[in-house]
């Protein structure tokens, strides 16, 4: 390369979301790191979340004051709306600006990511050594760099060739997770962030927080996934782990979210993480907002957790019937999960469940039994999902083959809550009235209602969160974006 790279990327949203929070993007923050620490590349990056007026004209300013030499764009299903909108603003004034989408949405159905003619690549599953490669290949080849030939040769990555969808071999994930830096956060203004009283995944309340990865992959088949990093499961030493912990704390931080798919599943290392941070008197609230892998916990790894000091752990229980538990490939012991959640709520640790209704051939009865698996739990919380069948993944094929996959389906329907995906063999009519019934069966009960008072970190915006807990989540509202 003659120079340095200069690379944009930016945070898509939805415009209309009935999901109200926002978070930090470490996925990109990642990547934008390892290029400032392999290549020298100058990066910055635009979040849309949190900015509520006009994200195009933020990302048009952007590109005219960066002048970069690619733009990256990540985004999930629902967000994709924006996601394209923006590749078409940025190509209208910079028609030669090379524009690279990544994330889930463009990773799971990538053919139509590149639908469109502003999208000229998609990056697909992990993306720090990817991007690297191809930030290269642009810098190097200059104007030649779309050319099949030369694109062919970079891994993990799909392209336009002629009217085709061209995908290269797969990368080989980064098995030494020790090895990638630290996230830069002067990369972005989380204090401001903070300021404006934003949340992240988690559901306790505004708190100074930073999300990390302790871990990537997951080893469980589960037929509704997508497979951003693959599936096995690859993790970070313990004491790599809390090294960054505490420069996180540094940075005033008093909450830590962890986003690993499942962070317990190697449980001796799951337990040295909270032993290490006990000896070195780190004391972070933490959370787990994407789950833990219920049946495998230990009633020892929960007293560490209490004794670090969690606010949050999340449990995916999906469905209380055996049948659909070896169907969808989760294979949770429903049993170790309901001790498990016992054993959270003894030690009156804010805990919320995971469950979806609506899977294909699932009865009326089989979605009853979740909801009463559900209300009759210690759980604080419960949330209750439409499955969401991503293209390539089996799901997908389940609601295909069953004849359930609605026509006039759009990106900005795959948000799980009322989404448009009833594949069970009730009725749209029935199935709203057991949803409705899901949530007003479990959050109307005076001791559940004492227990979150009691348990959950953060008590003030408790009548907020149920306001929009009801009024957004609890809603068949079809949305459209414009």
């Amino acid at each position: 390369m003659t120079r340095r790279p200069k690379i944009l990327f930016v945070k898509s949203r939805s415009m209309t979301s009935k999901i109200k929070g926002t978070y930090v993007s470490l996925g990109i923050l990642y990547i934008a790191t390892y290029l400032r620490k392999t290549l020298s590349a100058t990066v910055r990056i635009i979040n849309t979340m949190w900015d509520d007026d006009n994200p195009l004209k933020t990302v048009l300013d952007g590109t005219r004051e960066f002048k970069p030499d690619a733009l990256g764009i990540s985004a999930l299903t629902a967000e994709a709306f924006l996601a394209h909108k923006i590749a078409a603003a940025v190509k209208s004034e910079n028609p030669d600006l090379p524009v690279i989408m990544g994330g889930p949405y463009p990773s799971s159905d990538p053919e139509r990511a590149l639908s469109d003619l502003n999208v000229d690549i998609v990056i697909i599953g992990e993306g720090e050594e990817t991007f690297k490669e191809l930030a290269g290949v642009i810098m190097k080849e200059g104007p030649r760099w779309k050319e099949a030939n030369i694109l062919n040769s970079i891994a993990g990555i799909a392209f336009r060739d002629g009217e085709n969808t061209r995908i290269t071999a797969v990368r080989p994930p980064i098995k030494d997770l020790d090895s990638l830096p630290f996230p830069d956060w002067d990369l972005i203004d989380y204090h401001r962030f903070w300021k404006l009283g934003k949340c992240g995944m988690a559901t306790i309340g505004h708190s100074y927080y930073l999300p990390i990865y302790t871990s990537r992959g997951c080893p469980y088949n589960c037929i509704y996934c997508h497979q951003i990093f693959g599936k096995k499961f690859r993790a970070r030493s313990p004491e790599n782990v809390v090294d960054e912990i505490a420069q996180i704390m540094r940075r005033g931080v008093n909450h830590i979210e962890v986003l690993d798919d499942i962070s317990n599943f190697d449980q001796k290392r799951f337990n040295r993480i909270l032993e290490i941070m006990l000896e070195r008197n780190l004391h972070p609230m933490m959370s787990f907002p994407n789950g833990i892998r219920a049946d495998l916990m230990t009633e020892d790894s929960i007293d560490l957790l209490k004794k670090v000091g969690t606010g949050e752990i999340s449990i995916a229980v999906e469905t209380a019937s055996n049948r659909l538990q070896k169907l969808l490939d989760k294979n949770l012991s429903l049993e170790r999960t309901w001790n498990t959640i016992e054993m959270f709520a003894k030690r009156k640790i804010f805990t919320r469940g995971f469950f979806m209704l609506g899977f294909p051939t699932e009865t009326e009865e089989e979605i009853r039994s979740t909801i009463r698996y559900a209300h009759k739990s210690n759980l604080h919380l419960a949330l209750f999902f439409t499955p969401n069948p991503f293209k390539n993944t089996k799901l997908y094929d389940m609601f295909t083959d069953a004849g359930k996959m609605p026509s006039d389906t759009r990106t900005i329907d795959f948000e799980y809550f009322g989404s448009p995906f009833n594949g069970s063999e009730v009725s749209e009519k029935t199935y709203k009235r057991l949803y409705y019934w899901a949530y007003a069966g479990f959050h109307f009960h005076p001791r559940r209602m004492f227990r979150i008072l009691r348990d959950r970190p953060c008590k003030a915006d408790i009548p907020a969160r149920a306001l929009g807990l009801f009024s957004n989540l609890v809603s068949f509202r079809r949305l459209k974006e414009n």
